[in-house]
């Protein structure tokens, strides 16, 4: 008697395309990415609260991320450790293992927090600072695609939450630029420690590998640093007290400056020979994340303002190197 085929049964197709974890205070990051995921289904705890009604709370949480077939963490220091992130977490590992980690995208929302102990050191990050949200949300779409998910065409309603969510962030940050509490409290604020840094980092420079470099700061306005016959220049250029934006009703920028000549620290007493001649120009701008946080924006270079001040010495270290190698013509005596 011939035997009888047992058909091995075929993994569950998965409930939802992508879910996504992440801290209340990361919400709008979230909500960003989920309203351009249009033609995918999506799990987003503030828009599934429905689904959640009635349920075991811990299970009906361990749930979507167990049954999703890509996971986006969006990580911060705090991750993992709040009650709702840790049960999440907990279902996105059991996935994490039964997929070999290759239904995992993760995104480093700061980029000094360290890598967490449960991500393996060959799995890839993203962070946020080098990604735009919509590069972020096409490396996803491409993670599902690669699972095995098909994108849908969009449709009138999701192209309507997108428009939605981006009317309110667009609303959001005009707000800020306009909040003088802001301003001052964050955007300037921002500015003092960014210069403070630069002296520090400048000093340590000059301890650590042989530099003489000078440096010095006014507040929050300007950061003069000079070696040799180059110098570089910071100054804040605020035409309006009550605004920090960029479009026709005014220009706020922070500009750093090469030059080739000596300028003045501020406040140093001294007499110039020759004007010093400017090299070039960036105009570094204020920007408002999806979080609604503060970054500065050079050209479309995303630089989160506790990196402004590294930024600024390492434009000062390429003006350094470019005078060393006599690619920048020396003032006249």
């Amino acid at each position: 008697m011939a035997k009888a085929t047992v058909k091995a049964k075929s993994a569950p197709e998965p409930v939802y395309d992508v879910a996504i974890s992440f801290l209340v205070a990361d919400e709008k990051i979230a909500s960003a990415i989920k309203a351009r995921l249009a033609g995918l289904n999506v799990f987003f705890y503030p828009h599934n609260q429905e689904e959640l009604i009635g349920t075991n709370g811990l299970e009906s949480m361990r749930a979507p991320f167990l049954s999703a077939r890509v996971n986006v963490v969006l990580y911060r220091e705090r991750y993992g450790k709040t009650p709702w992130t840790g049960v999440e977490l907990a279902a996105i590992q059991d996935s994490c293992l039964k997929t070999g980690f290759r239904s995992l995208l993760f995104v480093q929302l700061e980029k000094k927090d360290r890598k967490p102990e449960w991500l393996p050191d060959t799995h890839i990050r993203c962070a946020l600072a080098d990604f735009t949200i919509d590069q972020l949300v096409g490396a996803i779409m491409n993670k599902v695609q690669e699972l095995g998910g098909v994108i849908h065409r969009p449709d009138a309603m999701s192209a309507a939450e997108r428009v939605s969510r981006e009317a309110e962030y667009i609303a959001d940050r005009g707000a800020m630029m306009r909040d003088r509490r802001w301003i001052e409290g964050t955007v300037h604020r921002s500015l003092r420690e960014t210069f403070k840094k630069v002296q520090e980092l400048v000093a340590q420079v000059n301890k650590d590998h042989g530099f003489s470099i000078v440096c010095g700061a006014n507040d929050y306005r300007s950061c003069i640093m000079r070696s040799g016959f180059v110098s570089l220049g910071c100054g804040w250029h605020q035409p309006i007290f009550n605004y920090v934006g960029s479009d026709q009703h005014g220009d706020c920028y922070l500009r750093v400056a090469e030059f080739s000549g000596t300028v003045l620290l501020p406040g140093e007493r001294g007499w110039v020979m020759q004007e010093p001649r400017m090299l070039k120009e960036r105009r570094i701008r204020v920007g408002v994340t999806e979080n609604r946080e503060l970054m500065r924006l050079d050209g479309k270079e995303q630089i989160e303002p506790e990196r402004l001040a590294d930024h600024i010495v390492m434009i000062l270290m390429d003006l350094i190197s470019r005078a060393n190698q006599g690619k920048v013509e020396r003032p006249p005596l």
